[in-house]
């Protein structure tokens, strides 16, 4: 094989490698959105690395970042799953048990409301006016009470249902790792991944951006896309706020700080929208402790 075929055989393992990650890493991101949202980013980051600097040494050291990265996956997709039937199965029963009470209840009512009915056609009606009115109006008010009684029930159980589907909800996003809308890292996910590393006796070097102006769902999505851009792989970023970014950043202090203030201009700036018109947005930038973070 000659110098050339050699050249162009490697070109064309490193285009299809390059291609096979970004497959991947949508591919993360579509079958698991609740979970592969950060994934799908950092692997996108990395392949925009390589794109520049795809030497064998960068593509060994990425084939180990790919490998831990879709280990990593594959255990907070099976634990959302697993954790997603147990809470689904938990909460069939909260609602059988409800439905149940409330077929319980309907037919207690409608025995009173069949004896309120035989009753009536049964008891004897005074002749006078004043006596029958009177018995009329307490026939009447006995039936509105058992009405208003089965009402309240009614809306008492339909109360236990819509909290019961609401505490499902929110047990369910517990296990989620992804901002819905910007695709980033949610909240949860960065606070446990904070404790974890102050766990192991690491002192997080952690970045907050906060924007400033009309920070629509819009321009968060583009905020999240210019600040992947910025930053390295291995640098978590997550959506803290409808108006601030984190990232924990892979390095020292200083490094962090003077790559933020790099950043933050890239930040802030004019944002184009879909309709045609821009907004003005201004980016604030520094390091924050994590014991502070966590106290907000």
């Amino acid at each position: 094989m000659t110098d050339t075929e050699q050249l162009s055989a490697v070109h064309t393992a490193a285009s299809s490698y390059l291609t096979t990650l970004l497959a991947v890493s949508e591919c993360l991101g579509a079958a698991c959105p609740e979970v592969g949202g950060p994934y799908r980013h950092r692997l996108s980051r990395l392949r925009s690395r390589l794109a520049f600097d795809c030497t064998p040494e960068a593509m060994t050291e990425s084939a180990a970042v790919v490998e831990r990265e879709l280990k990593e996956y594959s255990s907070k997709t099976a634990n959302y799953i697993s954790r997603h039937g147990v809470e689904l199965r938990q909460a069939i029963e909260a609602l059988e048990g409800i439905v149940k009470s409330l077929a319980q209840r309907q037919d207690f009512y409608g025995a009173r409301l069949r004896q309120f009915a035989a009753q009536m056609e049964t008891a004897p009606y005074p002749t006078d006016p004043e006596y029958l009115s009177e018995v009329v109006s307490m026939q009447a008010a006995g039936l509105l009470g058992c009405v208003e009684s089965m009402s309240n029930d009614n809306q008492s159980l339909v109360l236990r249902m819509r909290t019961e589907l609401a505490a499902v909800t929110e047990r369910l996003q517990e296990a989620e790792v992804t901002d819905r809308l910007t695709g980033l890292m949610n909240r949860r996910e960065m606070e446990r991944q904070i404790e974890r590393r102050r766990t192991d006796g690491e002192e997080p070097v952690i970045v907050v951006f906060e924007l400033s102006g009309d920070v629509s769902d819009e321009v968060a999505k583009q905020a999240a896309a210019r600040l992947g851009s910025q930053f390295r792989h291995q640098d978590l970023i997550c959506r803290w706020s409808d108006s601030e970014f984190l990232v924990l950043f892979q390095g020292s202090r200083e490094i962090a700080l003077a790559r933020t203030e790099q950043i933050v201009s890239w930040i802030g700036g004019k944002y184009p929208l879909e309709n045609g018109e821009s907004v003005e947005i201004q980016a604030e930038a520094g390091l924050v402790a994590p014991n502070v973070l966590l106290m907000q």
